[in-house]
Parts: C-alpha cells; sequence; structure tokens
C-alpha cells in the first residue's frame, strides 16, 4: 500500500511539473517576413458609369453617364455627362467608405440634396438614389497608358 501511494505522489508531482513547462516559439526576423504590397480601395470605382435609375418622380427611368475620376491629389471627382434628358444635378461630393461609393449631388429641380449609393461587383453596379430609388447599370474601367 505505502509503494502505490508513494507511486502515486510521484506522478502527481512529475505531471503538475509539467504543466509549468513553456515552448518558444522561433523567432522571425524582418528579413523574412514577406511585403505586403498596399492595395488600392478606390480603383475599382473609377471609371465610367452607365446607369439606369429606376421609379423616379416625373421622369420614370433616368439614364445617367456618369465619370469618376481621380485628380492628382487622390482625391475622386465625378461627372455627370447630360444625356437625351438634362440631369438637373450637381455634383457635390465623391467618397468612399466601407466599399461604398457615395456621390452627393445637389437636384436643381427639387432644390434638395440627396447621395447615390453605388455597389460596384466586377464591372455590374447596383445600388440606390436617396435611399429610395434603385439603380443598375455598368461600369467601363480606364485603362492607364504607360
Amino acid at each position: 500500500m505505502k509503494n502505490k501511494l508513494l507511486l502515486l505522489a510521484l506522478t502527481l508531482t512529475f505531471s503538475s511539473c509539467g504543466i509549468f513547462k513553456t515552448t518558444n516559439a522561433p523567432k522571425v526576423s524582418s528579413a523574412e517576413v514577406e511585403e505586403v504590397k498596399e492595395i488600392d480601395s478606390t480603383a475599382k470605382f473609377i471609371g465610367k458609369y452607365d446607369i439606369t435609375v429606376f421609379g423616379v418622380p416625373d421622369v420614370g427611368e433616368l439614364e445617367l453617364i456618369m465619370n469618376v475620376t481621380r485628380d492628382d491629389g487622390n482625391e475622386l471627382k465625378t461627372e455627370i455627362e447630360e444625356g437625351e434628358q438634362e440631369s438637373g444635378l450637381d455634383v457635390l461630393k465623391t467618397e468612399i467608405e466601407e466599399d461604398i461609393l457615395y456621390v452627393d449631388v445637389y437636384v436643381d429641380g427639387y432644390g434638395i440634396n440627396v447621395s447615390f449609393e453605388i455597389y460596384v461587383d466586377g464591372n455590374t453596379v447596383t445600388g440606390y438614389l436617396a435611399d429610395m430609388f434603385e439603380l443598375e447599370g455598368t461600369i467601363t474601367k480606364y485603362v492607364k497608358l504607360k
């Protein structure tokens, strides 16, 4: 009986000491770390947009062509081309938040400010105008000339 108690005590002692043992992870030098390329999150939004806004009062379907570019200071700029009908939209601001393109415009006919909320997936564009009117369209990306 004494031998069993002694064996049990030794087993518990050695196993309890094993829980304090730690392993050292290998240290990585800065030379071994791979370079991470900075991804330009605005690049997918630069291009020519052919957009149709559905259910606009007094108009029905509003077809617009917008050009989103980046100036020398890396600020986004949007220009709305005049189509078959006068758009009556003056661009105030263009920005990207959480992978969504927002274009704030002033509507001349109603005297209000509204926003385009545009989602880009490949060359397909979806979103909303003034959070009420659905829009769909396509984007043609600009190709950089070298």
